[in-house]
């Protein structure tokens, strides 16, 4: 079985995605930082990468050393018109029509960034994941994100927990994890609703009405909101 050694401590539908895919690529703060940190962390280098929920390319702009290919695959086409010139592959990374596309892939590592916290079902997404390589590098917020709007407005997060992720992570890979958590301050808080619509990390928000949501506004305690992501890196 597969150890994890610790050295740190569902899917949004399409349309909401391609809507807000232009005001993306100027709020992706929080994103663009959790690229970077994914990256500048790899150990074991591949030469044929597949991105997962690849969106506009934060993993391959980071990335510094020479590749023979790179698949960025994402499920909607206007975050896709933002990558760079890539082999770019449209389909849902929770379906099996898409890994019916991507088993035959020459691929030699797999990363994803701040997406596959999303997945309908994060156990069998890992198990295809694994049928491609053993060498993996993720980057997923947990529920731990936005945690003062969840207790304030009794919406639980829809992403998994960070032990939930773990451990089935646990399942498959050999790993070594970081947990990190992120404040982004705002001078208001309408600036920092703003954010939470067109950042493509909201999510309970979504949920509340126009009466909740201006409560929520008026009761938020602070000038900043809160981010929990779970890095993973491959061990082999």
């Amino acid at each position: 079985m597969a150890i994890i050694s610790k050295f740190g401590e569902k899917l949004k539908h399409i349309g909401q995605f391609d809507r807000f895919a232009g005001s993306y690529e100027n709020y992706k703060i929080i994103q663009s930082k959790v690229a970077r940190h994914l990256v500048s962390n790899i150990k074991k280098r591949g030469e044929s990468i597949l991105d997962l929920g690849a969106g506009g390319g934060e993993v391959y702009k980071n990335i510094d050393w020479e590749i023979k290919s790179y698949h960025a695959v994402d499920l909607s086409p206007r975050m896709l018109g933002f990558h760079p010139d890539t082999h770019k592959i449209l389909c849902d990374f929770d379906s099996e029509e898409c890994w019916k596309r991507l088993k035959n892939l020459p691929v030699d590592m797999v990363v994803s960034s701040s997406a596959l916290q999303w997945s309908r079902d994060f156990d069998r997404l890992c198990k295809n994941i694994s049928s491609l390589s053993e060498n993996v590098n993720l980057a997923l917020f947990t529920s731990n994100t936005f945690k003062t709007i969840q207790r304030i407005t009794g919406v639980p997060s829809p992403i998994l927990e960070k032990s939930e992720i773990l451990d089935t992570v646990n399942r498959y890979f050999l790993i070594n994890y970081e947990i990190r958590q992120y404040r982004l301050f705002f001078q208001n808080r309408l600036d920092m609703f703003r954010y939470i619509k067109k950042s493509g990390v909201s999510h309970g928000v979504k949920r509340l009405g126009y009466k909740e949501t201006r409560e929520l506004i008026m009761s938020y305690p602070y000038n900043y909101l809160e981010f929990e992501v779970v890095f993973l890196w491959s061990k082999k």
